[in-house]
Formats: structure tokens, C-alpha cells, sequence
């Protein structure tokens, strides 16, 4: 099979051939049936100006009527298997684009805004539907007219087929200057659609900001930027394209009118029958067509290539973490990491620096530090986020690169600071990535972080369709949900990245009573002590290397950073409790 990448045309006509060739015969068929009728016209108008027998012209009417309900049947059949062509196409082309999406790392989209992404797999793919469906469909019916009708012409007349056709040599070379034109402006013109999608993508999302800071008119503006720019830019395609119908049709309209200055003269002298001349004048104006589809045709694939070679780009970046390991492991048992040192790509300096621990299975591992010391990043390169050094994370002894990645991130539940909450009922969030949705088992995660009494408020409980992001619910409602969907998970691992950030203090201590017996090998990334003090072990980062591994107590004892941390919580609490009004 062709690769996809190279040769994306015969790629899918291959995986699809027996729609692609079946609709090709129909409309071959269908092109053959629709050829005849001025011939069989043209018989039946003869026969009524030489006063035959009505059986003869009945018979030829006939033979109209049959081709004419011929030409209908297949004239379906060919919309329907080409319409369920292109559509397959198109279906397995944004499936492609979606996985890859879901393959990439943080590279790949700090790269690429939201709205070009998104623009890749709506409107390139339908543009590229667009190409390989009506695009070659069109092309072929013209070609398959020219084929046809030509030899028709040529047997009714040769003199006037040369002369009436005088034009069409010039057909390829203006079909090709135009198609240049409009690949290089409608990729521009694509490329202006995706700035415009961000920019509307960003402004949807940001709305609270926008109003927040009274952005209305200057957030306008910008966007109507975006917007003018893509105007001109579909102006500009528009341009080349509105010119290229009424040139082709030009040179069919010239072969008409010399058609009548030829024709009518022996017509007259009866050297040529009414017939032959009506069926001859109906073959130039059927000309007409195929001169202008072939235009329209290769205007389609023009679009559908631009559209394709940005699609192509998008899918022949590379995954940040390749996914080689073919090793299973069937019950875990320990998680250690061994001198990690990691750098960003793109930075000089390390964010890690000879970083090393180990977990055993049931046990915790508290993780703080300042604000850059490294602890989203170690979080990062646990799950393969990021591709570690080789050999410098291990799980039950064996380097996470030898690992499955489905296998690795299904024995890991992250829950992060910033919950991210779907548009779905509050038990299809709980339960993401669940085969089944047993309200009583997502009740109990609910009861387990707090939060069921909360959801048995809303006006339909956990059937209640939440708004994007979950923005109908509070911070600590959102992450308290992702909080139940961990848990929900039952996975070996569990990593809590400033997940109870907010929450207040009562209400985090409740749910970190309640999960001591809830969790099981679990990572606590947080600057709250409430959070950290009851892990087993305490990680402290400083400036990406380790200052303090150990029990709670010894580590409180030893690391400046986490005295620093304890110091300002007290001072925060007994400012708050000054603050808080005497009864």
C-alpha cells in the first residue's frame, strides 16, 4: 500500500478501492447513457421533418426514455458509493490527526496554537475531503465527457469538430498557471484561518479576563485584525478562481458561434439534417462542462494539496517519548530514580540535577519545594511526559523505557492543580476512562474526598451536565472531583500534584484523613505541610537538586527550604487567626 504521507491520493483510492472503482463505473456509465441522448434527439427530429412512421419515432422516443431512466439510476448509484468514498476518507484522516494529537508531547503544542490544531482537523481535512471526492470526481467526469463526446463529434462532422474545438489546445496551460496561483494564496488563506481560530479560541476561554480588566474593545480589535486579514486572504483565492469558469467557457462559446457561420450553410443546402446539426450544437454547449470541471477539478485537488502538506507536517513531527517498551509488569512493587539529571530542550541550564530516590509499594513520598525547583518537571518525567536518560527511572527494577507506555501511564493516576473537567454529567468525569459507570462505586470516590453531599445539591445530581472546564463549579469542587476520578481508577500509583491547593485548610485535612486508607503508593507534590506531613518520606528540591530526603521529622529538622515554608504557613495562620473576628 502507498505511503500515506507521500502519496495520499493513491493511498486511500487503494484502501478503498472497491468504492472508488465501482463509483468510477458508475459514472462512466452514467456519462455514456447522458452522451447518446442528442443523437437519439437528433434521430427522432429527422424522422418527424421527413413525416416517418409514428412506430419509428415512437420507437426512438423510447430508447430516449430508456437511456434517460438508465442514466438516473446510475447517476445515483455513483453519488451514493462517491459520497461514502470521500466521507471514509475524511473519517480516517481526522481519526489519524486525533491519535496523533494524543501522541505528542509539550513540544509539539507550544509550537502549534489551539487554533491551528484545530483548523488541521476540521477544515484541512474537509478540504482534502473535498480534493479526493468531488475534486477527482469532477475531473473524471470531464475527462470521461472528452473521451465520450469527442468521437461523436468527430463521426457527425470532422471539418466542424477542428473548428468549433479551435480553442481547447490552449485549455492545459491556462489550467495550469491558475492552479500555481491558488495553491500558494489559498495556503496563505489557511494559514490566516488558523491565526483567526486562535485568536476566537482565546477570547472564548479568556472571557472572564477579558471583562475583568474592561479588554472589551481592545480584545475586538485585535480579533477583527485577524479577521480582515483572512478576508483579503479569501479574496485573494477568490480572485484567481472567480476568472477561471469564464475562460474556459469562452472557448466553448467561441466554437458555438463558429459552429452556426460553418453548420448553418449546409444545413441549408441540405447536405447536413436538422438532427445531425441540433446533436452537434447540443455536444458544444455539453462541452461547456467538462471545459469548466476541469478548472473546478483541479482547483479542488490545489486546495486539498495545501491543505494535505500542512496536515503532513503535523503528522510527520516525531512523539517527544517513543513508545518501544515491550516489557508487561503484572503487580508493582517499587519506584526508584537513580542520579536524574534532565535539561529542557532549548534551555542550557538543568532542571534536575543528580536526582535520586526510592518508593516501595504502600508507601508515600512527600515532594515540596520553592516555585521552579523542579518538582512539575520530576512529576513530568515519571509518566513520560518527558523522556528521561535512560536507565535513571525504574519500576520494579527495570528502566521505564522498557516499559509499555499505555501499560506505564494506566499504572498512574495524576491528579494536577489545574483540574481539567469535561462536558459531560458529573459521573462520566468521575468515572473517565471507566468501562462502566456504577453510580455506587462513583458515590463512594465522591464520599471519599468530601464532595457527595455537594453533587446531591445540584438540580440533578450526578447527571448534572457541567460547562466547559467545569466553570459552573469552584476550584476545590473541580479538584476534588479529579481527586474521585484517581481514586476511582484503583491504579498502583497515585501522584497528587498540588491537588488540594484549593481547598481550604479544614476541609483538606478531612479528605487526607479519609484517604490514608483510600491511597496506595502515592506522591504528594505540595507547599502545604498538612499535605506533606503525613507522607512516610519527604523530597525537598532546591533549585532542581535534592537539599533533604528523609522521615518528616528529620527532614524538618535539616532543610532550610521546608523551615522557610513551615515559618510563613504560621505566620499566614496567625495573622488569620488575629484577622478572624471574637465571639
Amino acid at each position: 500500500m502507498p505511503d500515506i504521507l507521500s502519496h495520499p491520493y493513491r493511498f486511500y483510492i487503494w484502501k478503498h478501492k472497491a468504492l472508488f472503482a465501482l463509483g468510477v463505473v458508475a459514472l462512466f456509465i452514467t456519462n455514456l447513457f447522458d452522451s447518446f441522448i442528442p443523437l437519439f434527439i437528433g434521430q427522432a427530429l429527422d424522422r418527424i421533418v421527413d413525416s416517418s412512421a409514428l412506430t419509428d419515432v415512437a420507437w426512438t422516443l423510447g430508447v430516449i426514455v430508456a437511456l434517460t431512466l438508465g442514466l438516473s439510476l446510475f447517476r445515483y448509484l455513483w453519488r451514493i458509493l462517491w459520497g461514502r468514498f470521500h466521507v471514509a476518507v475524511a473519517d480516517d484522516l481526522r481519526n489519524r490527526l486525533y491519535s496523533h494529537y494524543t501522541l505528542m508531547g509539550p513540544s509539539f503544542y507550544q509550537r502549534r496554537s489551539i487554533g491551528e490544531l484545530m483548523s488541521l482537523i476540521n477544515n484541512d481535512v474537509n478540504s482534502f475531503r473535498m480534493a479526493i471526492g468531488p475534486g477527482i470526481l469532477i475531473l473524471l467526469d470531464a475527462v470521461f465527457l472528452i473521451l465520450i463526446i469527442t468521437p461523436i463529434m468527430l463521426s457527425l462532422s470532422v471539418p466542424w469538430t477542428l473548428k468549433t474545438l479551435i480553442l481547447m489546445p490552449l485549455v492545459p496551460f491556462v489550467v495550469k498557471r491558475v492552479m500555481d496561483l491558488i495553491h500558494i494564496r489559498y495556503r496563505k488563506q489557511q494559514d490566516q484561518f488558523a491565526e483567526l481560530s486562535g485568536s476566537a479560541q482565546e477570547i472564548v476561554s479568556g472571557v472572564k479576563t477579558i471583562k475583568a480588566y474592561a479588554q472589551e474593545d481592545n480584545q475586538t480589535r485585535l480579533f477583527n485584525s485577524f479577521n480582515r486579514r483572512y478576508e483579503l486572504a479569501c479574496n485573494q483565492v477568490a480572485k484567481v478562481d472567480a476568472s477561471f469558469a469564464p475562460v474556459l467557457e469562452l472557448s466553448v462559446t467561441v466554437g458555438s458561434v463558429i459552429l452556426l457561420f460553418v453548420g448553418a450553410p449546409a444545413v441549408i443546402a441540405g447536405d447536413v439534417s436538422v438532427g445531425q446539426f441540433f446533436a452537434f450544437y447540443q455536444y458544444i454547449q455539453r462541452m461547456v462542462w467538462p471545459m469548466s470541471a476541469l478548472g473546478i477539478g483541479f482547483n479542488y485537488i490545489q486546495e486539498g494539496n495545501a491543505s494535505f502538506s500542512r496536515m503532513a507536517e503535523a503528522l510527520h513531527t516525531a512523539p517527544d517519548v517513543e513508545d518501544r517498551g515491550p516489557l508487561q509488569i503484572e503487580q508493582f512493587q517499587s519506584l526508584e530514580v537513580k542520579d536524574l539529571s534532565f535539561t529542557h530542550p532549548g534551555k542550557t541550564e538543568p532542571t534536575l540535577k543528580n536526582i535520586s530516590f526510592r518508593v516501595e509499594a504502600g508507601q508515600s513520598l512527600g515532594i515540596t519545594g520553592m516555585t521552579g525547583s523542579g518538582k512539575s518537571t520530576l512529576i513530568d518525567l515519571l509518566t513520560r511526559v518527558y523522556a528521561a536518560p535512560p536507565k535513571t527511572i525504574f519500576i520494579n527494577g527495570h528502566p521505564i523505557e522498557e516499559l509499555n507506555l499505555s501499560q506505564l501511564r494506566n499504572m498512574i493516576s495524576v491528579v494536577p492543580q489545574d483540574a481539567f473537567l469535561f462536558s459531560s454529567t458529573v459521573t462520566e468525569n468521575i468515572a473517565l476512562g471507566m468501562e462502566t459507570h456504577d453510580p455506587i462505586v462513583v458515590e463512594q470516590a465522591a464520599q471519599a474526598v468530601n464532595m457527595d453531599r455537594e453533587i446531591k445539591d445540584f438540580p440533578q445530581g450526578y447527571l448534572s451536565v457541567l460547562g466547559e472546564k467545569g466553570v459552573n463549579l469552584s476550584g476545590g469542587q473541580r479538584q476534588r472531583l479529579t481527586l474521585a476520578r484517581a481514586l476511582l481508577r484503583k491504579t498502583p500509583i497515585v501522584i497528587l500534584d498540588d491537588s488540594l491547593s484549593a481547598v481550604d485548610a479544614k476541609t483538606e485535612k478531612r479528605i487526607l484523613e479519609m484517604l490514608r486508607e483510600e491511597l496506595p503508593t502515592s506522591l504528594i507534590v505540595s507547599h502545604r505541610l498538612a499535605s506533606l506531613l503525613w507522607a512516610d518520606q519527604i523530597l525537598v528540591l532546591h533549585q532542581g537538586s535534592v537539599e533533604a530526603l528523609g522521615p518528616r521529622e528529620q527532614v524538618l529538622k535539616h532543610s532550610p527550604t521546608l523551615q522557610k515554608i513551615a515559618a510563613l504557613q504560621s505566620h499566614r495562620e496567625a495573622l488569620s487567626a488575629e484577622d478572624s473576628p471574637h465571639v
